[in-house]
């Protein structure tokens, strides 16, 4: 009686049998069969590893994000907080114009000079709309031109307000000046604390501070 042969244990492959194993079964079958078969395997191996380590290793794109803002957002964020606060050669700050215009009730620096204001700030929102930032800055990048816009918005009104007669609606125009500048500088604030987050430092969230009420500024 003819015996059947059986398969070498080596050549069955059990589709049942632990994924680990026929790994395992494959690569022998290369040991056996030539040289360049199990070189080609540990190349592979070494290949699967390096892109583990690479992806463990390398930095999250938030930190790119934050770098991000650092070198390109924050810049101009300075340039459009230096025209409220700073004096350039051929104009005056904000600041100035608004003080004056609230304490000695003398309107020229405000006539002289909002124009000048409010190109200055249409151009920093230019610059900061125009950047191709990374996917995970874009929500700051929306709150400095939130921000920028803001103080901007905050000259129209100081403008108007220089125009106007009516002792008591110039205060209050004025008072809504101050209110809108306060909000921009916390906005400009949290944009800061969102890139503190990005960076992997974490920041707080609270509600923003409360502005100066219209009756508080009338005192």
């Amino acid at each position: 009686m003819t015996e059947v042969a059986r398969p070498h244990p080596e050549r069955r492959d059990d589709p049942e049998a632990p994924r680990w194993s026929r790994v395992v079964l494959w690569v022998r079958r290369l040991r056996g069969r030539q040289p360049l078969g199990l070189l080609l395997v540990v190349a592979l191996l070494g290949l699967l590893l390096g892109v583990i380590v690479g992806r463990v290793s390398a930095p999250p794109p938030t930190a790119d994000a934050a770098r991000a803002i650092d070198a390109a957002l924050l810049p101009l964020a300075l340039d459009a907080d230096g025209i409220w606060t700073s004096a350039s050669d051929d104009r005056e700050p904000v600041s100035e114009a608004f003080v004056r215009l609230r304490r000695e009730d003398d309107p020229s620096l405000v006539i002289a000079h909002h124009e000048e204001w409010q190109r200055a700030y249409d151009a920093v929102l230019v610059q900061l709309a125009g950047l191709d930032m990374p996917v995970p800055a874009r929500p700051v990048q929306r709150q400095f031109i939130a921000a920028v816009t803001l103080s901007r918005d905050a000259v129209e009104v100081l403008a108007h307000a220089a125009t106007v007669e009516d002792a008591q609606e110039r205060q209050d125009l004025l008072i809504e000046v101050g209110r809108l500048r306060h909000r921009s500088e916390q906005l400009t604030q949290s944009a800061r604390a969102s890139m503190l987050d990005l960076d992997g430092r974490r920041a707080d969230v609270s509600p923003l501070p409360p502005l100066t009420t219209f009756q508080e500024g009338r005192s």
